[in-house]
């Protein structure tokens, strides 16, 4: 509970609200406060330091001018060290990122820009400044794209990346940013193997920015990820399942878009994959004479869109039904039992239940700046 509410001068006036039994005294307060706010100028000074800061920045914008960047870098660091509270500082530290961005210094100029986005947010260049930071993420997860393939070491590490995207999505989650870096997040986690972690990315951005362009191809690829598991040689019926909802989904609230064709293809091929699926377990059942279970799955089969699997699935239905004792004895006699041959995919009736390798969506460009 609240023992006190206490009023605290501090270069203005604050009324803060706090719990006395967390604190030992009223000087534990004050310095409690003292601590974070210690380097906040007063008005006075800081009105005194505004004049003083302009000065330096125009210093370094001058030899920056004449091609002197070091020196002029050096001097936007001075700024926003030593007048931290300008105006003039928040425009330094956005140098100091472009200055960082145009070295090729990826890691350096985020983390620059960063400092920017947590300090300025009410600065004209805010937005201008996650435009930076999602193209150096973009451009960094492009090259690792590449340098996988030519076994390249990385200069960023993928739980760096990560976390630039996380960021980005962080201080600006309304803007047009968010999603695009919402997809990156995604296809990093997917690039990765993590594909827990990719489905729930992709279906994030499905979720919250239904009508944003990417968000066919986001649904389309929780599709793909599951049947990819299932061409790997997954038996789990959970990933048949995800994957047609997901290719269902695209085709319904994406109809127009250029993945609902592509989907219509996965969608009758996984029909056929599960179809062969049920049609093998039924075999299995019916193997171990339980033939009212075989029947089950059999029945299941028939409704498979491949008629090499529905056509065996209603031989066996049939042959089974032949087998059976007027009162209901499922169980055939050693005499009539159909030969194994029969309960076999022949050569001839080879299933395909492979998928073609999915090309990667389209390409998305960066947008332009804001």
């Amino acid at each position: 509970m609240f023992k006190s509410l206490k009023l605290i001068t501090f270069n203005s006036t604050l009324f803060i609200l706090v719990f006395y039994n967390c604190l030992d005294s009223k000087a534990d307060i004050l310095d409690y406060f003292k601590r974070d706010l210690s380097k906040v100028p007063s008005r006075e000074k800081l009105e005194a330091q505004e004049p003083i800061a302009r000065k330096e920045y125009k210093k370094a914008i001058d030899n920056e001018k004449k091609g002197k960047e070091r020196a002029a870098i050096n001097i936007h660091r001075t700024i926003v060290k030593k007048y931290t509270f300008t105006t003039a500082a928040a425009e330094s530290q956005f140098k100091i990122g472009e200055y960082y961005m145009k070295l090729g210094k990826d890691k350096k100029a985020f983390e620059a820009f960063q400092d920017f986005v947590v300090k300025h947010k009410s600065s004209d260049s805010f937005m201008k400044a996650i435009s930076n930071q999602y193209n150096i993420a973009n451009g960094v997860l492009s090259d690792k794209k590449e340098k996988k393939l030519k076994l390249i070491p990385d200069k960023v590490r993928d739980s760096e990346l990560l976390s630039w995207f996380q960021s980005i999505i962080e201080s600006a989650p309304f803007s047009k940013y968010s999603p695009l870096a919402q997809f990156a997040l995604a296809e990093s986690y997917q690039n990765d193997k993590k594909i827990s972690l990719a489905i729930a990315s992709y279906q994030k951005l499905v979720d919250k920015y239904p009508n944003h362009k990417l968000s066919s191809e986001a649904q389309y690829r929780i599709g793909d990820i599951a049947r990819t598991q299932i061409n790997l040689g997954s038996r789990d019926s959970a990933n048949i399942t995800h994957a047609k909802n997901a290719m269902e989904d695209v085709i319904v609230a994406y109809e127009n878009s250029p993945r609902a064709k592509e989907a219509k293809i996965a969608l009758k091929q996984l029909n056929s994959i599960e179809g062969t699926q049920l049609y093998e377990t039924g075999l299995f059942y019916e193997k171990q004479n339980q033939l009212r279970s075989a029947v089950i799955y059999y029945e299941k089969a028939v409704k498979s869109s491949n008629n090499t699997i529905k056509e065996l699935a209603t031989q066996r239905i049939n042959a089974i039904s032949k087998l059976s004792t007027p009162r209901g004895n499922t169980t055939p006699t050693t005499r009539n039992k159909p030969k194994e041959t029969s309960n076999k995919l022949q050569s001839g009736d080879k299933v395909d239940t492979t998928t073609p390798a999915t090309e990667e969506g389209p390409l998305i460009a960066p947008p332009d700046g804001p």
